[in-house]
């Protein structure tokens, strides 16, 4: 909804700000949610807007580190929730100019894993669709999102007749 709040501001005049995005989060991620956010952050990076992200849950949110590393964003799980005001009104309030500035925090790591269609769950490695590039961890006969009917599964070393479907590594 952010988005389109953005998009509605950039087409209604001449004035442009420098949105942003600050996502607070303290629950787990959702793997059934992973199209709709993946296609959320990267409108978001067409747009250059970045997406800040603030985790207050026990757990680090893949997505958001994704969503925030992809868009120039900053992403911060903080250690102790004392101090969550002074979080947000110094990291996250400040204006896009001032935080060149200002020593942010760094992403110490980025999870890239992707979340198959099948099973919601995180995987490191899974098969492809190249029609619409749904990604599932089992080979499939036909794929569930764009009923591409797939052909039989191949050895990776056998490259002679092209398939629709290839078993990919996903954290590159």
């Amino acid at each position: 909804m952010a988005l389109c709040y953005i998009q509605r501001v950039f087409r209604s005049g001449p004035l442009h700000p420098q949105p942003r995005i600050l996502c607070l989060h303290g629950s787990p991620d959702g793997p059934g949610q992973y199209v709709a956010i993946m296609n959320s952050i990267f409108s978001a990076q067409r747009s250059m807007v970045p997406i800040d992200s603030c985790v207050i849950g026990s757990q680090h949110s893949a997505f958001l580190q994704q969503a925030s590393y992809i868009t120039g964003g900053v992403y911060l799980k903080p250690q102790l929730l004392d101090g969550l005001f002074q979080y947000l009104s110094t990291v996250f309030a400040t204006d896009l100019h001032s935080r060149a500035f200002l020593q942010l925090p760094k992403p110490a790591g980025v999870d890239f894993r992707a979340s198959c269609f099948c099973h919601k769950t995180t995987i490191d490695m899974g098969y492809i669709c190249s029609v619409c590039l749904s990604i599932f961890c089992k080979h499939q006969k036909k794929c569930s999102t764009c009923g591409s009917v797939f052909g039989q599964a191949q050895a990776a070393q056998d490259s002679s007749t092209p398939d629709r479907k290839r078993k990919t590594p996903l954290d590159s």
